[in-house]
């Protein structure tokens, strides 16, 4: 337990006496807390400490009485305890300075200002230093705004913690030229470090209002596949934003690109957006690139190398995410039956890779035998059409496997023969 002098402790808790009659019976009581504090009298000083509080009549007052019931669990060694109850007295008023803690223990007082700093919020004047911005990403310029020329001044206000980082629920774009600048601002903002705001040598937290003029960047001189390419090296940097503003330059029309040019840029705009969570629109885009692709390789067109590797990447990535909607496998087909079987699960397709790296693929037909519970009878898969025989194991092993909803007549599931179109495709 910690023990300090009861002389100066005298010296520094006895003010003016409260017994005028303005003072409130909370008033009375923390003063007798600060006598009773001031002789080492703790359990009587916390009682009355206790009783001083719940009859406070504002706020500000409870903020005194919390200060002082920290000042007794510093005298009784439990520091943890007087940081949470300084804490907790800031909470309450934010500018709240009690008189005297330097003269009770420079430490005590020191814990005191440690604990304010954290939460008290500093501007203007009340900063020996001010922070400056250190490192941070530019504003990516809204593509329809950089093409209408949009520019103006925006005005931002921020709090900076004690580490240089923007506190994001204090973020708050107080004047922009446009509304489609506050998403990029926040994004830009948020990205941005800072030396901490500094009084009395320690770092504090800071409020800043900051002016920021928008002017467009003058158009690239880049292709639609160099566009595309600084990208994909925005994406592996952890800016999608970025890389997402730069993909739509080079989807623009503006950019003309080429077809090749196009689903490169469309493959990448696909992996932008799956990494901001737009799954639906990535997917969107990965299709879009997909029947592109096709296209040209049906017309015999020599792509890329690079081109042909990403388009191949993103294949295998969406079958393993989705190997339902990846498998190639088509509906089921019986004949004489009221209700046709349908496919509930299966095994993923494992294309083999020799047949990957030659770019063959087609698609099969296998005929078996569905009993009434949906499965498949062993001895009656057969392969009736195939592109290639090293596809042949595999779609038999992936038909043994999977289940169906049998098919019915007059209601009832019936044995029956059907028809599993599987496809194998080489992009």
């Amino acid at each position: 337990m910690r023990m300090t002098p009861v002389v100066p402790l005298i010296a520094a808790l006895l003010s003016p006496s409260p017994v005028a009659a303005a003072q409130t019976r909370s008033d009375q009581l923390l003063w007798a807390a600060r006598q009773h504090i001031s002789t080492h009298q703790l359990d009587s000083a916390e009682a009355e400490l206790r009783s001083a509080l719940d009859l406070a009549p504002y706020q500000i007052d409870s903020s005194y009485v919390i200060v002082w019931r920290g000042v007794l669990e510093y005298l009784r060694g439990r520091d943890s305890l007087a940081r949470a109850s300084f804490r907790e007295a800031a909470h309450l008023n934010g500018r709240i300075s009690p008189p005297g803690l330097d003269q009770i223990s420079p430490d005590l007082a020191n814990v005191f200002d440690a604990e304010m700093r954290a939460l008290r919020v500093y501007s203007g004047l009340g900063l020996e230093q001010p922070p400056k911005r250190l490192a941070g990403p530019a504003i990516v310029y809204p593509p329809d705004l950089r093409r209408r020329g949009v520019s103006g001044r925006a005005t931002v206000s921020i709090v900076i913690d004690t580490l240089g980082n923007v506190e994001p629920a204090s973020l708050q774009i107080m004047e922009t030229p446009d509304a489609d600048f506050v998403a990029p601002l926040t994004r830009m903002m948020l990205a941005t470090t800072f030396t901490p705001g500094r009084t009395g040598g320690h770092p504090v937290r800071s409020s800043v209002i900051l002016s920021i003029e928008l002017t467009p960047p003058a158009a690239p001189p880049l292709s639609a596949t160099q566009l595309s390419s600084a990208a994909r090296t925005q994406l592996a940097a952890r800016r999608p934003d970025s890389a997402l503003a730069l993909v739509t330059t080079a989807l623009d029309p503006a950019t003309s690109a080429t077809p090749g040019e196009r689903v490169y840029a469309l493959l990448v705009q696909g992996l932008v957006l799956k990494k901001l969570g737009k799954e639906s629109l990535a997917s969107a885009a990965f299709d879009s690139a997909t029947a592109g692709y096709r296209d040209l390789t049906a017309r015999g067109v020599d792509l890329a190398p690079f081109l042909r590797r990403l388009a191949d990447s993103v294949r295998m990535s969406r079958r393993r995410s989705s190997p339902a909607a990846a498998s190639g496998l088509g509906a089921p087909s019986a004949t004489g039956v009221d209700q046709q079987p349908a496919l509930v699960a299966h095994p993923p397709i494992r294309y083999a890779p020799e047949m990957q790296a030659l770019r063959i693929g087609g698609t099969l037909i296998v005929e078996a035998t569905l009993d009434t519970t949906g499965h498949v009878v062993p001895t009656s898969v057969k392969i009736v059409q195939s592109p290639n025989p090293a596809f042949n194991d595999e779609a038999r092993r992936v038909v043994l496997a999977a289940t169906y909803r049998p098919a019915r007549q007059g209601g009832k599931a019936v044995r029956t023969v059907i028809r599993q179109p599987i496809t194998f495709a080489p992009y």
